[in-house]
């Protein structure tokens, strides 16, 4: 493998073909680790270290989530199943904002993770309305409650934090100060 800070660095600026080539060498070592390589675990290692982000190509649990609940809301329809992923990664991008900070992208992403878990719910509860008993009506209303205030509290959270503005922190004679912008 090459020098792992010169692979970091080029990854942003490589070709996707290129890119590609990185990443199949990079889950040759996982699997090599994950079959008791030390060697390889090390490396691995080294790489997550130097370049965090680098862990999504493995490991990225909002995503899995996503594509978890795009089944099961599809229902199997292919359709559905090309047509929601760039709709949700859309809504992303308009609520993060274009100079989005890290914080505004996550919060950007549990809105969309709520609202579809939120849509998914009407959707379940307007299908079986009519089959429904009292208390399952009343269950799956408390359900879409507990969903609705989850929806509106992270957006209320990526509010806040627009409304802080953004925080400056400067280091003085080793005395931290934080401003708001």
């Amino acid at each position: 493998m090459e020098g792992i800070a010169q692979m970091i660095d080029e990854y942003e600026t490589m070709t996707p073909a290129r890119r590609r080539e990185l990443i199949d060498e990079l889950e040759a070592c996982v699997v090599q680790a994950q079959n008791g390589d030390e060697k390889a675990l090390s490396k691995v290692r080294q790489i997550l270290k130097e370049d965090p982000r680098m862990a999504r190509i493995f490991v990225d649990l909002a995503a899995e989530a996503e594509r978890s609940l795009i089944k099961t809301v599809s229902g199997g329809d292919p359709l559905i199943q090309i047509a929601l992923p760039p709709q949700l990664e859309a809504m992303r991008k308009e609520l993060a904002g274009p100079e989005a900070s890290p914080l505004e992208k996550l919060l950007a992403e549990r809105i969309v993770a709520c609202w579809l878990q939120a849509q998914y719910a009407d959707a379940i509860y307007a299908q079986n309305l009519s089959k429904l008993n009292m208390g399952q009506t009343d269950s799956h209303q408390r359900r879409l409650d507990r969903l609705h205030r989850r929806y509106l509290s992270s957006i209320k959270s990526l509010a806040q934090i627009r409304k802080l503005g953004p925080a400056v922190q400067i280091n003085v004679a080793e005395k931290q100060i934080n401003t708001a912008g």
